[in-house]
């Protein structure tokens, strides 16, 4: 699990859609994938969305008139918990184990600036918050398949905080992996490794360890993203294989690592400053989604939304445009599981719509599907793709995907 656009607080409910197949052999290019009709998720959920590969989801959203941080879970995707509310706060993040332990995660505001948790165990219920901080936030969450979790957040003073939680044991203090820093992002695999990257002044580092603990020094792996504000988004594969993306000024950019732990030089993907985000699967096949302005078209610059894809071992290939020429993209997400299905979807701000495309493993891209509000989250586990919409939120969800 990894994030890195700006979650936002919305006051209405969300809608879930997901992704479904009857068939047990991967088709070309979505011919048996479609996307479910959305479900509207109760009270504030929606923000932030996590599946299993059992089908069971978790998901929270918070509002800005009463910061109140709510959660809802479904086994099935189509019938939710009454949403409960956890604490007063903002930014919720959350991640969910194979066994269906849940964790939440989120910046409290109520008296002072705090980094929040709670824990649902399999069956049970929602734990009472504990501060595992008491300085800013939002924090990110990510599970490893045993159930033990680390959350990752950006301090008040801009040092870089963890904090891990062993399945059925209590959060460990918090560790700082560096002094300073932004563009925080964070990647967890079943396994139990972790990678966390950020940015500086001078350039995008990333740390690599474990869910649990003992990080390595940070490595440079570029140039900096824009400073004080950057975007930033690692993805991990059980081999220990991963993908970066970060914007920077004047481009985009992505590199690789391979399983032993060496990152590739950095490649330019685009020549306009824009968000990136990244996926990889189990054989170590990236994408990368990003934004590029466009001036083919006479009148005003637009922004397109383009994707570049990197077969284990190969260089970056050439973007390929995605969005239709003219229309304004924005908010690209990528992702992928370890069979090789892969997710991607972009906003469009002049017809206002999300797009969404879906390729099987060993197919390609087929058309588009289109529903007519914005994206919030984007998640994948093995068999099952699930994505919260925006503006009404609600969600949807694909079933047997890979």
């Amino acid at each position: 699990m990894s994030r890195f656009i700006p979650r936002e607080a919305f006051a209405l409910p969300a809608l879930l859609i997901a992704l479904g197949s009857s068939t047990a052999v991967a088709p070309p290019a979505q011919a048996a994938a479609s996307w479910s009709a959305p479900v509207q998720l109760p009270g504030l959920c929606g923000a932030s969305i996590a599946v299993n590969a059992a089908g069971a989801l978790v998901s929270a959203g918070s509002s800005n008139p009463n910061m109140s941080v709510q959660v809802c879970t479904s086994s099935d995707g189509q019938s939710w918990s009454a949403p409960l509310t956890l604490a007063q706060g903002v930014s919720p993040d959350v991640a969910i184990a194979p066994d269906g332990r849940a964790v939440a995660v989120w910046a409290g505001v109520q008296g002072s600036e705090t980094v929040q948790a709670s824990v649902r165990p399999p069956g049970g219920q929602w734990s009472t918050a504990v501060t595992l901080a008491t300085d800013y936030g939002p924090p990110l969450i990510g599970i490893d398949g045993s159930g033990n979790a680390i959350a990752a957040w950006v301090a008040a003073n801009g040092a870089i905080d963890t904090a891990s939680l062993p399945a059925g044991g209590r959060w460990t203090k918090v560790r700082t992996l560096a002094a300073r820093g932004q563009a925080l992002s964070l990647a967890v695999n079943s396994t139990g490794a972790a990678i966390v990257t950020w940015g500086t002044r001078s350039a995008t580092l990333a740390d690599s360890g474990s869910v649990l603990g003992g990080f390595a020094t940070p490595v440079t792996v570029g140039p900096p993203p824009p400073y004080p504000i950057g975007y930033a988004h690692v993805a991990l594969n059980d081999a220990g294989q991963a993908a970066l993306g970060w914007d920077m000024s004047g481009a985009s950019m992505a590199a690789t690592r391979s399983a032993d732990g060496a990152w590739s030089s950095p490649t330019q993907l685009s020549t306009t400053t824009g968000p990136v985000d990244v996926a990889i699967d189990g054989a170590g096949d990236a994408i990368a989604v990003f934004e590029q302005v466009q001036t083919t078209i006479p009148g005003s610059p637009y922004t397109a939304a383009f994707s570049s894809t990197r077969p284990a071992g190969v260089n970056w290939g050439p973007p390929t445009l995605l969005s239709a020429p003219g229309d304004e993209a924005t908010g690209a997400r990528a992702v992928a599981d370890a069979a090789g299905t892969f997710v991607v979807a972009w906003g469009d701000r002049t017809t206002r719509t999300l797009n969404v495309l879906t390729s099987p493993p060993g197919g390609g891209f087929g058309p588009a599907a289109t529903f007519p509000v914005g994206l919030d989250d984007l998640k994948i586990a093995p068999g099952h793709a699930v994505l919260t919409l925006g503006g009404a939120p609600m969600t949807a969800s694909i079933e047997n995907v890979s």
